[in-house]
């Protein structure tokens, strides 16, 4: 419980709340390689709109998500019936 998750897990709890559903485009982001637990996670995530990436073509996946970030993610998540 003391221990920050980040922005890739984050991703990743979403998606697999969504049933982990195929990402259609590719990889946009110069941070996220193509062959990691996240890499699905955060494209499908972005495809969707419910993140957004931190600066021009990064996505900081290792980065702490902050509450404010994790609630956006969340409010967009279920606008999008995701949940």
């Amino acid at each position: 419980p003391n221990v920050s998750c980040s922005r890739a897990q984050i991703a990743t709890f979403i998606y697999r709340a969504a049933g982990s559903p195929e990402a259609q485009g590719s990889n946009s982001f110069s941070d996220v390689e193509d062959d990691v637990y996240y890499t699905d996670a955060i494209n499908w995530i972005t495809e969707q709109g419910i993140a957004t990436g931190t600066g021009e073509n990064t996505f900081s996946p290792n980065e702490p998500c902050t509450r404010a970030q994790i609630v956006a993610f969340l409010y967009r998540a279920e606008e999008k019936g995701v949940f």
